[in-house]
Order: structure tokens, then sequence, then C-alpha cells
């Protein structure tokens, strides 16, 4: 099986922190997952909008391990922002956040692949999410 080489556009340099995308206009949201995910070295950047998260995604060199986007987000909904990542990020786990959802029957089919994570959540529901993105970052 052929390994990645360094040069490859999908594995990034290896002096590259890994990072997590947190898309939700409440700051705690943010704190609450940088805090968690401290002891995992992981670089957590916080956007507020889906035009914050676009540019983010936009101006790093590396996709993000994991991305947690909330449905209600200002502008522009967070099923939305999903649906346009989706179709960028090649690597990434893509997670929707929210609250205000419990009920999945009614679950978008162009979303099947997309996870649902209710908040509030708890750390290890946090944990193991990022244990599969990590595990399918890596394919």
């Amino acid at each position: 099986m052929d390994q990645p080489t360094p040069s490859s556009p999908l594995s990034p340099p290896r002096h590259i922190i890994p990072w997590i995308l947190v898309v939700d206009d409440e700051v705690q949201i943010g704190n609450i997952i940088s805090e968690s995910l401290a002891s995992d070295q992981l670089a957590v950047v916080h956007a507020r909008d889906a035009e914050s998260a676009l540019r983010v995604l936009a101006e790093r060199s590396t996709e993000p391990l994991l991305v947690l986007v909330d449905v209600l987000l200002p502008h522009m909904d967070g099923l939305t922002l999903a649906r346009k990542i989706s179709t960028r990020l090649q690597r990434s786990k893509i997670a929707i956040i929210s609250g205000h959802l419990t009920d999945l029957s009614w679950w978008p089919a162009d979303l099947r692949e997309v996870t649902f994570l209710p908040k509030p959540f708890r750390v290890t529901d946090l944990t193991a999410l990022l244990q599969t993105a990590r595990e399918e970052y890596a394919k």
C-alpha cells in the first residue's frame, strides 16, 4: 500500500498542528470545546458565522480534522454551510451540533454522511467523535 509522500496535497507537513473548526455564534461553545480538547494538542479555531468559517478554511493550508457546525447561525444556517464545505473537504469529519434538534427523522438525504451531535454533549461524546475523525483523516 502506497503511503502519501510529504509533498502530497493530502498529507500535511509534520510540523503543522492538527486543528478543529468550531462554527457557532456562542463564544462559550468554542471555549468549552477548546478546554475539553486542550490535552489532545489540537488547535481549535472558532468562527462565529458561516462567512468567517469559509474564510478560515480558504486561508488554512490544511483541512481540519473535524468541523463542528451549529444549525442556527446568523446569515447562513449550519445545514447550508455543511453542504458547501462537504464538497470542498476531502478528509475532514463534519458534525452538526444543535441544542434545538432531537428528532433526526427529517434529516436531509444529502447530509446523511454528516454526524449529528446534540447539545449539551459530554466530553466523552466529543472525544469519540474526534477519534473517528482522526481515523477517517488518516485513510
